[in-house]
């Protein structure tokens, strides 16, 4: 089976939806790609970033990715931002899971402490690598 990017970010979303102590703070109706462009957003959410995705095998079943799970949120301080992310890397950090049937390996490379992004917005990011096959 050839991977497309789509389906791995798919099962990503899926994956990230999956836990509950994610969805305990941001619902999973907030957890989306980072393109997404519809018109109404509730805070805290999250967005998946897919920074590179790269086959590693002439067939194309095997590839790797980075990502950044993206957290924004709206309170008077960035502590729910970075809770937030903390408790993202908890839940994926050096793992392995099946999502949509593709087998996914995840290991956090770095946590960007939140920043202000607008007057009352704050942008915090968890950076993880990956592998994906199926």
């Amino acid at each position: 089976m050839t991977l497309r990017p789509d389906l791995i970010q798919s099962a990503l979303i899926d994956l990230c939806k999956s836990r509950a102590g994610i969805v305990a703070e941001v619902t999973s109706d907030e957890i989306r790609e980072d393109h997404w462009q519809g018109t109404e957003f509730t805070y805290p959410n999250t967005r998946l970033n897919m920074i590179s995705n790269r086959p590693t095998e002439k067939e194309c079943n095997r590839w790797a990715f980075e990502l950044s799970w993206q957290v924004f949120s709206e309170e008077a301080s960035s502590y729910q931002a970075d809770r937030i992310a903390g408790i993202i890397n908890n839940a994926l950090h050096d793992k392995q899971f099946t999502s949509n049937s593709i087998h996914i390996g995840l290991w956090t490379t770095n946590i960007i402490p939140a920043v202000r992004v607008s007057e009352k917005l704050w942008r915090t990011e968890v950076l993880q690598r990956g592998t994906a096959s199926g």
